[in-house]
C-alpha cells in the first residue's frame, strides 16, 4: 500500500550514508553521491540519428540485431527495431568498428571498439568487448591498445573462435595491428599476420563453406593533426589483399590480376551461394582520393584501382570497374547472397550493379535515405530484406532497395556544438556531424515527452556552431563546414549569409591603431554589401591571402552587446552589426602555413571575451597558439611560450574567461592529433602571463574538448573529455565522472544562465540536460550544516499536453520532472525521517511527507496539486508563495517556493 504522502510527493534518487574526516575530503567524498541525484536526461533529438558504422543482425531470427554507432555504443532490438535498447553504454569508450554475432547463439556477442573510418572527427577504442548474455554485461578480452578495430568474424560452429581485423593508431605507430585470432573466447590472442607498425587490417571475411578459408585488407592510413577531409595518407607498400586456407596459420597476398603498386582501404565480399565467387573494391595509390572519388563505368586503367571480381577463391582476379567512391571513408561492397550479378557498392550514394559490376546505375538505389553509406546486410533468405547504415542512422528495405524506413529512433547524433536561448522553455540548438543545425525545446507539456516533431532543422551541410541572441530569441547564428556561416531568423524562416568575404581586393587595409574606439564604432554601421562584394570594412590589401577557416570555426556573440559577433579564422574577424559588416582585428594569428588543404589547418579554434571586461579577448589556435588582447583587438599578446611542459604542437580546444575575476581564465588543450590522449586543462590568473596545470586526477586517456566555469560558484567547473563529463567542486584539484551519463564524447557544455540547467553536447548521444542549482550552492559551510534546505526554483502548474499518438516506434526525448523538486542535505543519517510540509500564505498547509533519513542529499518533487488530490489528477493550488518547512528534530528551515499556473 503506498504512504499518504506519495499522493503530493514523487520521491527520486537516494544517496547512501557517508563518513570522511575533513571538509575537502567530504566534498570529494560527497560528490560522487550528489551526482546521482542529479541524472542527465536526453532531449534528443534521434530525427536525423547519426553515423552507423556496422549492424548484426540473427539470420534466424532478423528480429533480433545488434547496431554499432560510430560514437554512441551499441544497441539492440528483439523487435525488427520497433525499439531499441543501449546494450554498449557504461563500457571504456563509445566509439564502435565492429559488432559481430554467434550465429547459432544471439546471446553471444563481440564488440570491436574504435571506428576504423579515419574522418577527422574519430574517436579510437580500447580492444575487443564480448557478452555470452545478450548485451546485459561486458568483459573487456583484450587488444586494449588496438584503436581502431575495422572487422570481426566468428566461427560458425565454435563460440570460442573469431578474427578481428586490428587497424591500430590513426595518428601514430602502433605496433598492436594486424589480424588476431582467439581460440579460447578471447582468453588469448594470437596475431596472425602482422605487417608493421604503420599498416593494419581493415577488413576480413569467412568463407561460409569452410570455416578455415578467410581473405583480410590490409591498410595503412595516418591523419594529420590538422581538419582536413582526408587523411594526409592513404596507401602503403605492405597494404593488400591477403588469403590463408588454413585458419590463420599462413597467409598469402593476392597478387594475379590485382594493381602492382601500393594499396589502400578495400572491402571484400564472398557470393554465399557460391564461394568461388569474390568481390573486391580496391584502393590505391592512383586512385582519385577526393570527397565525390571515381565515378562509376569510367575506362581507366588498372593501376587506378576499382571494382575486381575473382571465380577462383581469390586465386585471379578481373577488373570490372573504375568504381571506388571515396575510400578512406567507404570501401565497403556487398554481393547478392542470392544472385552473384547485383553488387552494390557504399559510399556517399548507393550504387548497384545487376550485370556482375560491369555497369553501375548513375542514380543513388538507396534513394530518400540519407547518403554516405557504411553498413549493408543482405537477408540470405529473402534479397529483399535490407539493412542500411548511413551518417543519418539505419534503414530498412523489404523490396530490394525500392524503398526504405528509416529507423528514427537512435539517438545517436554527433554533436560538435550547441547554444541556448532565453525563451520559456528555454530551446536548444546545436551542429550535428554531416546533419545539419537542429533546434528544439528542452521542455514540453507532451506526456510522452519531447518528440522529433518538437525539432526543426535551420541549416544543411556539417553543423557546427549555433549562437543565439539573448535579447532575440528568433535570431539564431548557425555555421557549416568551413565557414558557412548563416544568420537565421527562425520565425519567419528568413536566412542571410554573413560569411566574411575576400571579393574585393582594391584597397588597402588601414592600421588596426586608427580605427575608432570598440566602444564607440563607426566603422560597420553603413549598408551592407552586395553578396558579390566584399563584407570587410577597411577593405584589405590588393592580393591579400585568401582566409582560412577551420572545419569548425569558432562563432561568439560578445556578453556585452548581442549584436557584436566575432568570428575565427586564421584572422579574428568582429562585426558590430550581426554580421553584415566585418573588421579584421587581429593578423595572421596562426604559425602562418597552410595544413593539409589549401582550406584547412592553421586557424584560430577558440574566441573568449571576458564577461567582466569588454574587449579583453582571447583565442587559440589549432596549431597550439594562445593570444589575448586587452583592448579590443587593437594589439595582441602571444602566450603560446608561457605555457610549461606542453609541446607546441597541440589543439587548443577551449579559452574560458571567470565570469567572477577579470584576470583569471581557463584553457584546455588536446593532443590526441599528435598521438597524445592524455588531458591538458591549465589556470592564469594574470591574464595568461602565467599558467597553472590543474589535470588532477583526470583519466590519462581523456583529452578534454571543452572546459566551462559556472556562473554562480567560482568553485565548480565542468569539463568534457572524450570518454564522459566530469565536475569538480573545489576548483579543479579533484574531478568526479558524472555516474549517471553514458561513456561518450562531450564536445561542448553552455550553463543556463537562468534556469540554471548544464546542457550537454555529445558527439554521439544526442543532447543531455542536467539541473545544477544545488551543486551551484554547495560550499564547505553547507557542507558543514547538520541539516540544510536548498532554494527552490519557481515552478509552474500546468495541465499536460494532449497525448499525441506516435506509436511505439517513435523515439521521444525525456521532459524533466513535473512539480517543484525540493533538495535537502543531512550531514549524518537522522534516526527519524524528517518531516516536510507546504504551507500558504495563510499558514494552511497545503501538502506533507516524510522524507528520507539517510546522509547525504535527497530530492522530493512537489506536484502543486491541493490536498487530498488523487493519483493522477490535476488539481493545482493558486498561483503565489508557498513556504517549504523541513523538520529534523527541534530544528525547522524554511525556503519559500513561488507558483504559477494556467488556471
Amino acid at each position: 500500500m503506498r504512504s499518504a504522502s506519495s499522493r503530493f510527493f514523487f520521491s527520486v534518487f537516494l544517496l547512501l550514508a557517508f563518513q570522511v574526516p575533513s571538509a575537502q575530503a567530504q566534498e570529494n567524498a560527497l560528490l560522487p553521491q550528489m551526482l546521482e541525484t542529479f541524472k542527465p536526461r536526453c532531449i534528443g533529438p534521434a530525427n536525423m540519428s547519426g553515423r552507423i558504422v556496422d549492424v548484426a543482425v540473427y539470420e534466424k531470427e532478423p528480429r533480433i540485431m545488434y547496431v554499432a554507432s560510430a560514437s554512441g555504443g551499441v544497441w539492440k532490438t528483439m523487435n525488427h527495431g520497433t525499439t531499441f535498447k543501449p546494450v554498449f553504454e557504461r563500457e571504456g569508450t563509445s566509439s564502435i568498428g565492429a559488432v559481430a554475432m554467434f550465429q547459432d547463439n544471439p546471446e553471444i556477442v563481440w564488440v570491436g571498439t574504435g571506428e576504423a573510418n579515419a574522418r577527422n572527427s574519430v574517436s579510437w577504442g580500447d580492444g575487443v568487448y564480448r557478452s555470452t548474455d545478450g548485451g546485459k554485461t561486458w568483459l573487456n578480452t583484450g587488444l586494449k591498445d588496438s584503436a581502431h578495430i575495422g572487422r570481426i568474424v566468428t566461427h560458425p560452429t565454435n563460440p570460442e573462435i573469431a578474427y578481428v581485423a586490428v587497424l591500430g593508431r590513426i595518428w601514430g605507430p602502433s605496433k598492436e595491428r594486424g589480424l588476431y585470432k582467439t581460440e579460447d573466447g578471447g582468453k588469448t590472442w594470437e596475431n596472425t599476420k602482422l605487417l608493421d607498425e604503420n599498416t593494419g587490417f581493415i577488413d576480413v571475411v569467412m568463407d561460409p563453406e569452410n570455416p578455415d578459408i578467410l581473405y583480410a585488407a590490409a591498410y595503412q592510413v595516418r591523419r594529420d593533426a590538422f581538419s582536413g577531409g582526408n587523411p594526409v595518407v592513404q596507401t602503403g607498400p605492405s597494404a593488400g589483399l591477403f588469403k590463408t586456407v588454413d585458419g590463420g596459420k599462413s597467409w598469402t597476398k593476392l597478387t594475379q590480376g590485382l594493381p602492382n603498386r601500393p594499396f589502400g582501404r578495400c572491402g571484400i565480399s564472398i557470393f554465399r551461394n557460391d564461394p568461388r565467387v569474390v568481390y573486391a573494391v580496391v584502393q590505391t595509390d592512383k586512385t582519385v582520393a577526393s570527397v565525390q572519388a571515381q565515378g562509376p563505368n569510367k575506362k581507366l586503367e588498372l593501376d587506378a584501382g576499382g571494382i575486381f571480381r575473382s571465380d577462383d577463391r581469390g586465386e585471379t582476379w578481373t577488373h570490372v570497374n573504375s568504381l571506388c567512391p571515396r575510400p578512406f571513408y567507404f570501401g565497403q561492397i556487398r554481393v547478392d547472397p542470392n544472385f552473384d550479378q547485383r553488387v552494390y557498392v557504399l559510399g556517399i550514394p548507393m550504387l548497384l550493379s545487376t550485370d556482375g559490376g560491369k555497369r553501375f546505375g548513375e542514380n543513388n538505389v538507396a534513394k530518400g535515405t540519407h547518403v554516405d553509406y557504411h553498413a549493408l546486410w543482405i537477408d540470405p533468405k529473402d534479397s529483399n530484406h535490407l539493412v542500411l547504415g548511413s551518417d543519418g542512422g539505419l534503414y530498412f528495405s523489404w523490396d530490394k532497395s525500392a524503398t526504405w524506413e528509416h529507423l528514427n529512433n537512435l539517438p545517436v547524433g554527433q554533436f560538435y556544438a550547441i547554444g541556448v536561448d532565453m525563451r520559456n522553455s528555454y530551446r536548444v540548438y546545436g551542429g550535428l556531424q554531416d546533419n545539419g543545425s537542429w533546434g528544439g525545446p528542452s521542455a514540453t507539456r507532451e506526456p510522452a515527452g519531447i518528440s522529433m516533431a518538437d525539432w526543426f532543422n535551420i541549416l544543411g551541410f556539417d553543423g557546427y556552431y549555433c549562437q543565439i541572441d539573448p535579447k532575440d530569441s528568433d535570431t539564431v547564428y548557425a555555421e557549416g563546414q568551413y565557414a558557412i556561416l548563416r544568420r537565421i531568423n527562425v520565425k519567419t524562416g528568413d536566412s542571410k549569409d554573413i560569411r566574411p568575404r575576400l571579393e574585393s581586393k582594391d584597397d588597402k587595409i588601414k592600421d588596426d591603431k586608427t580605427k575608432a574606439k570598440e566602444d564607440e564604432p563607426k566603422k560597420g554601421k553603413g549598408k551592407a554589401p552586395k553578396p558579390s562584394e566584399t563584407n570587410i570594412d577597411p577593405r584589405p590589401a590588393k592580393n591579400h591571402p585568401a582566409f582560412r577557416f577551420n572545419w569548425s570555426s569558432p562563432l561568439l556573440l560578445s556578453p556585452h552587446d548581442a549584436k557584436t559577433v566575432y568570428f575565427g579564422g586564421n584572422h579574428l574577424f568582429r562585426s558590430f552589426n550581426r554580421g553584415d559588416v566585418w573588421t579584421i582585428i587581429s593578423p595572421d594569428l596562426t604559425r602562418g602555413k597552410p595544413g593539409a588543404n589549401d582550406y584547412a589547418g592553421n586557424t584560430i579554434t577558440t574566441i573568449a571575451e571576458s564577461p567582466k571586461k569588454k574587449g579583453l579577448l582571447y583565442v587559440g589556435t589549432d596549431d597550439g597558439k594562445v593570444w589575448v588582447s586587452r583592448d579590443g583587438g587593437r594589439d595582441w599578446t602571444d602566450l603560446s611560450e608561457k605555457i610549461p611542459d606542453l609541446p607546441q604542437d597541440r589543439w587548443i580546444t577551449r579559452v574560458e574567461c571567470s565570469p567572477f575575476d577579470e584576470g583569471t581564465v581557463f584553457l584546455s588543450i588536446d593532443r590526441h592529433r599528435n598521438d597524445d590522449r592524455a588531458p591538458h586543462l591549465f589556470k592564469s590568473v594574470d591574464f595568461g602571463e602565467t599558467w597553472q596545470a590543474f589535470v588532477g586526477n583526470l583519466p590519462n586517456n581523456a583529452p578534454v574538448h571543452v572546459i566551462r566555469t559556472d556562473p554562480h560558484n567560482p568553485s565548480l567547473l565542468y569539463v568534457g573529455t572524450e570518454i564522459g563529463l566530469y565536475l569538480s567542486v573545489d576548483g579543479g584539484k579533484y574531478w568526479t565522472r558524472q555516474p549517471q551519463f553514458p561513456t561518450v564524447p562531450v564536445h561542448d557544455l553552455v550553463v543556463h544562465p537562468r534556469d540554471r540547467e548544464l546542457v550537454i553536447g555529445t558527439h554521439g548521444r544526442g543532447i543531455y540536460v542536467m539541473p545544477v542549482a544545488p551543486l551551484q550552492a554547495m560550499n564547505g559551510n553547507v557542507l558543514h550544516e547538520e541539516a540544510y534546505l536548498f532554494d527552490i526554483a519557481p515552478a509552474h502548474a500546468h495541465r499536460p499536453g494532449f497525448q499525441r499518438n506516435l506509436g511505439i516506434k517513435q523515439w521521444s526525448g525525456e521532459n524533466p520532472t513535473y512539480g517543484a523538486g525540493i533538495y535537502y542535505y543531512f550531514r549524518d543519517s537522522l534516526k527519524e525521517p524528517p518531516d516536510i510540509s507546504i504551507t500558504d500564505g495563510k499558514g494552511a498547509v497545503v501538502g506533507e511527507a516524510k522524507g528520507f533519513k539517510e546522509a547525504g542529499l535527497h530530492r522530493l518533487t512537489w506536484r502543486m496539486n491541493v490536498k487530498g488530490t488523487p493519483d493522477g489528477s490535476y488539481r493545482p493550488v493558486p498561483a503565489g508563495t508557498y513556504t517549504v518547512t523541513l523538520t529534523v528534530g527541534e530544528k525547522r528551515l524554511t525556503k519559500s517556493v513561488q507558483v504559477s499556473s494556467d488556471e
